[in-house]
């Protein structure tokens, strides 16, 4: 199947829409939080192990990776099954007495 060059050119723009829209929530929902934790337990000098917590460079891969798989993803969806809303029909009704 092949694809005309308006298309992939669309594709490209959404999938990196997507990966700087991932890169924004996981630094907003991973990595702050993460540097919270890691600024209370070495200010209240808590005994925790936080070698699980990834680094800030995988958070950021991670993001945008998983935003570029999920805006593909409805990109893809969006070529084979379009959103469309009903629209309320505006004729005149036969059935109106005032004419509206």
């Amino acid at each position: 199947m092949r694809f005309d060059q308006e298309t992939v050119q669309q594709f490209a723009k959404s999938a990196a829409t997507g990966a700087l829209t991932g890169i924004v929530f996981a630094v907003v929902f991973v990595a702050l939080p993460g540097a919270l934790i890691l600024f209370l337990v070495g200010t209240f000098g808590l005994d925790w192990d936080l070698s699980w917590f990834p680094d800030a460079v995988t958070i950021l891969i991670a993001g945008a990776a998983l935003g570029a798989l999920f805006a593909a993803f409805l990109f893809i969806k969006d070529q084979y099954i379009p959103y469309v809303e009903e629209v309320q029909d505006f004729e005149e009704d036969p059935d109106d007495p005032f004419g509206r």
